[in-house]
């Protein structure tokens, strides 16, 4: 089955080589929502790291695809299906295809660029060496995925622990990527414990070890430190009107998608939160020009009521044509909008075309054309200070850290996730705000058309979660927090020096096995 490399492990031959990389991808998409083995988490890139030693770059190319594939085909593909059927209107087959094709590019790629580092990393001498160059260059390329052309920060390897607090208190330290590079570690430690001679096993797995358990430790002790219920807090009504996503583009269903929202607000009304939200699109009309909403709006909140925050598109007048935008609006209790946010980083496809009109594509935008992006940072004086996310925004890091410095005491994602259905998109979209939490010491509140709606303390807890798929109002006591973490301060900068670390150590590993 194997062949002998010497000192340094041994050589499975292609069969078992490609075996143990196809085991590699079912357990790391298997980590994720749904199923969400998160113990899977700190092993499975081990089977590859086993399968690529002793081979050449195009073999660990050819093996970390293979994973890749694997890994998204199980995680991705399915809910980017669903997306697209109901987005783009997509036949079943043309909605897999665009699936795929998506996971090969934002997914399997990234994969079979690790395998053909980790082929090589596995040249060097030492063994606690090679455990923490694999481990950078998987952090490196996580950095690259959350960063190259749009940025796709899907599924990083540290979300599969968004239930377990323990584990990813280190965010705010170096965001999702430091607990990514702890994951990475393990799972590499694993790798060599399958191939390595017996000596370099225990300093491989005594290297993991110690990394998961300074990572638990300091988990355990920011647990014990951070009172998510101290100081001062405000109560939010989050509504989710669990309105189908047909509606939105038949004007005759406009009254009813709106009944869906001010019903629920009024029940909840009676409990006197200080503000109440409404999700992403939960209009689907422009509010500026359609003062019977405005009002309607008003009656709901009553004189005196709460301040309300609820999306929808908003257009701003231009030479040539009028520029759209995916927003938030501010609506006092008279019916006037105060405030609003245009979202900043748009979903390429959904909300622009990066690449033209395709034709295969049920483009949904033609008329009034593509959304353009906002700029300043979405912070809103109400309610004690917040900062709002739209929809996948959650999923940047970035733009919650520039939240976090400009002031914002709370973050607020509005989300229409009906677009996934049913399917795994809905919790793994949940999972990564998780994170947006721990990385600012921020409270995280969503309010979702039809899930996840919920709260995420400052440390990480899920706080409250609500039914996904119905219809209802909850109100929610979110604390308000200062203060900038090193994460906040000093960004992504973990991650940089982990890319320079397996830079250097690839020129130094030897080039032939």
């Amino acid at each position: 089955m194997t062949d002998t490399l010497g000192e340094r492990g041994r050589k499975f031959n292609a069969p078992a080589a490609l075996a143990l990389a196809a085991l590699s991808g079912v357990m790391h998409g298997a980590c994720f929502p749904r199923p969400g083995l998160w113990p899977l988490a700190f092993v499975a890139l081990g089977p590859l790291v086993a399968a690529v030693r002793g081979r050449s770059a195009a073999a660990g190319f050819a093996l970390g695809w293979i994973e890749g594939t694997i890994a998204s085909t199980i995680s991705v593909v399915p809910w980017i299906a669903a997306a697209a059927r109901d987005y783009f209107e997509m036949g079943p087959g043309r909605a897999w295809l665009f699936g795929g094709l998506t996971g090969q590019i934002f997914g399997a790629i990234t994969f079979a660029i690790f395998g053909t580092a980790a082929a090589r990393l596995g040249r060097l001498r030492s063994p606690s060496g090679r455990v923490l160059a694999m481990a950078a260059a998987w952090t490196a390329l996580e950095l690259l995925r959350a960063r190259a052309f749009t940025g796709a920060p899907w599924d990083l390897l540290a979300h599969a622990l968004y239930t377990r607090p323990v584990f990813i208190q280190a965010a705010d330290l170096g965001g999702a990527f430091l607990v990514s590079f702890v994951l990475a570690a393990s799972c590499a430690a694993v790798g060599e414990a399958i191939v390595a001679s017996r000596r370099e096993k225990i300093v491989a797995l005594a290297t993991a070890a110690l990394l998961v358990a300074l990572d638990a430790g300091y988990g355990a002790w920011r647990l014990r430190a951070i009172d998510d219920a101290a100081g001062p807090s405000v109560r939010v009504a989050l509504v989710q009107g669990n309105v189908p996503n047909r509606w939105r583009s038949d004007p005759m269903r406009f009254d009813e998608a709106f009944r869906a929202f001010t019903e629920p607000t009024r029940e909840v009304l009676r409990e006197k939160p200080d503000l109440v939200v409404w999700p992403e699109n939960a209009v689907s009309f422009l509010l500026a020009p359609n003062p019977r909403f405005t009002r309607a709006l008003a009656a709901t909140l009553g004189p005196g009521g709460p301040p309300l925050l609820l999306g929808g598109p908003r257009y701003e007048p231009a030479e040539g044509r009028a520029r759209f935008y995916n927003s938030a609006y501010l609506v006092s209790s008279s019916g006037a909008i105060v405030a609003f946010y245009d979202k900043r980083h748009l979903a390429p496809f959904a909300e622009y075309s990066p690449l033209g009109r395709l034709p295969w594509i049920g483009w949904r935008f033609d008329a009034p054309g593509d959304y353009t992006p906002g700029a300043p940072p979405g912070i809103f004086s109400a309610a004690g200070g917040f900062g709002v996310l739209i929809c996948f925004e959650v999923i940047y890091p970035e733009l919650s850290r520039d939240l976090a410095r400009h002031g914002a005491r709370f973050l607020l994602n509005l989300s229409n996730d009906a677009w996934f259905g049913t399917s795994v998109g809905l919790e793994q979209h949940f999972a990564m705000s998780v994170f947006r939490a721990v990385e600012t010491r921020r409270a995280l509140a969503r309010a979702t058309n039809t899930g996840v709606t919920a709260l995420v303390a400052p440390s990480g807890r899920i706080a409250a979660r609500f039914p996904d798929h119905r219809r209802g109002a909850w109100i929610v006591r979110v604390p308000l927090r200062g203060g900038l973490t090193p994460y906040t301060r000093t960004g992504d900068l973990f991650a940089l020096s982990a890319a320079i670390a397996a830079a250097a150590a690839l020129l130094i590993a030897p080039r032939r096995p």
